[in-house]
């Protein structure tokens, strides 16, 4: 029994689900970013006994326009600065659309061709983009708490002196990881899901500018050779998701060097930016890692979701991964199949929105995005510097903003804490404006993350009212 509409049906619904899609984007400024809802009012509109017949779809569809996104983040809005997220494009959209058509697995080269050869295609793009080795291998994953988790299951492949595929951790020395302490909490997961422990994970200190200190990593290094266990890589943060740091990415090459160390740099979030004039000289040394990952949906506004893993040594990659069953056959020299080049088997073509993306706008026009961003930031920046009430708590390399509402600037640290406490949970009831806080210092900080093309100047001037506005009352 066919599930298909005819023809005439389905092209009524894709108009209508344009429609929508035109009335969302449309009032991207004048909506409220964050409706602010409960649980239970969500699952009141959808929580129901599993449904025995059918339903309109265009009834669903209004349903969709409705309930779903009357529920849900903008985060496509200029007054969305929550987490670290890129807005999205037109284009990419588009591509999403074709590719659930396409409804291809990735996971052999002959079950989907074009698939398998874009995705090359594409990793190269990105290494040229942000000046690593085109010669590189890569392959496109769900984000980077995945991307993290493979590029420490190739470290681990590399410099483990036992065949941990075969034997295991159990007859394993004891491997040290060193990472800055702003790093990524997904290394720590990764630490922990491949066995060599979270306690190994040696998580260092950053000077005033939150950049990793060299000479306390090194001093742990030599230390725990002394203690007899085995250091195997660095990670490099460039980008860090509390304040957007970039560590010296040169002098963590030339540690792992002089130690023989897997070098790692997670430039998930801050990597796009390396391209750029405004910001590019924080990344030198970066050419210079084992592996990097890097996510286009953070930086070149691609929708979710979509990560990149890339080693500069291909080989190393499918070394790490490729496992062949007698079901699904080696691939040959030319038709290379993604499977072996990460965890996954069944695997989705990701690599189209991405491809779309570089194509519908070229290098130049997202390099002078992000330029943008980083402008928008340093204007952010500014207005805290000069205001009475607001202060500025990180240094602003990249896009991220950390800065607490101080007011008279009679309060205590407490009070500080609590009145910018209180004034993020306002934002979010408020709904015009959203993001998130964090902890700068151990002190309550709000946190704007400034990666959309659609935001401007004027943007971030009503962010500040709305700000004000709220923290008077």
């Amino acid at each position: 029994m066919s599930l298909d509409f005819t023809q005439k049906e389905y092209q009524a619904l894709l108009q209508q689900a344009s429609n929508i899609v035109l009335s969302w984007h449309e009032k991207l400024s004048t909506d409220k970013t964050y409706q602010n809802p409960s649980p239970q009012e969500i699952r009141k509109f959808f929580d129901e006994p599993l449904p025995k017949d059918s339903s309109s779809a265009a009834d669903l569809l209004n349903q969709i326009d409705n309930q779903v996104h009357a529920h849900s983040n903008l985060n496509a809005s200029p007054n969305y600065y929550g987490y670290i997220t890129g807005g999205g494009n037109q284009t990419a959209v588009l591509a999403e659309l074709l590719k659930n058509a396409l409804n291809q697995n990735n996971l052999k080269w002959h079950s989907a061709p074009a698939n398998s050869e874009i995705e090359k295609i594409v990793i190269k793009w990105v290494c040229q983009f942000i000046g690593y080795p085109e010669t590189a291998g890569g392959v496109m994953v769900s984000g980077g708490s995945v991307a993290n988790f493979l590029n420490l299951a190739v470290m681990r492949k590399i410099k483990c002196p036992i065949d941990v595929a075969n034997e295991g951790m159990h007859q394993a020395p004891k491997m040290t990881v060193y990472a800055s302490e702003q790093g990524h909490s997904s290394i720590d997961k990764g630490m922990d899901m491949l066995g060599m422990g979270k306690k190994y994970l040696r998580k260092i200190g950053v000077d005033d500018n939150f950049q990793v200190s060299i000479q306390e990593m090194e001093k742990q290094i030599l230390a725990d050779k002394e203690a007899g266990l085995l250091p195997i890589g660095i990670v490099g943060m460039a980008g860090t998701t509390n304040s957007g740091a970039v560590d010296d990415l040169n002098a963590l090459a030339d540690l792992a060097e002089k130690h023989d160390l897997w070098y790692v740099v997670d430039a998930a979030y801050g990597g796009p930016a390396a391209s750029t004039d405004i910001a590019g000289h924080l990344f030198s040394g970066m050419e210079r890692a084992d592996s990097i990952l890097i996510n286009p949906h953070k930086w070149f506004y691609v929708p979710f979701e979509v990560a990149c893993v890339i080693v500069k040594d291909r080989e190393k990659l499918r070394n790490t991964f490729s496992l062949v069953p007698d079901y699904l056959t080696a691939g040959s020299d030319d038709k290379e199949d993604l499977m072996d080049f990460n965890l996954q088997l069944t695997k989705d073509f990701k690599a189209l929105k991405v491809w779309m993306t570089f194509k519908t706008y070229g290098a130049d026009k997202l390099k002078a995005a992000i330029s943008n961003d980083i402008s928008n930031a340093q204007y952010a920046a500014k207005l805290i510097e000069e205001s009475q009430d607001f202060e500025l708590l990180a240094p602003v390399p990249l896009s991220i903003v950390c800065f607490r509402y101080i007011g008279d600037g009679k309060q205590s640290k407490q009070n500080l804490d609590d009145i910018n406490s209180k004034l993020l949970n306002s934002i979010e009831a408020d709904g015009r404006i959203f993001f998130a806080g964090t902890k700068i210092n151990g002190q309550v900080s709000l946190r704007i993350s400034l990666t959309n093309h659609r935001r401007t100047k004027k943007d971030i001037d009503y962010l500040f009212e709305v700000m004000r506005e709220l923290a008077k009352s």
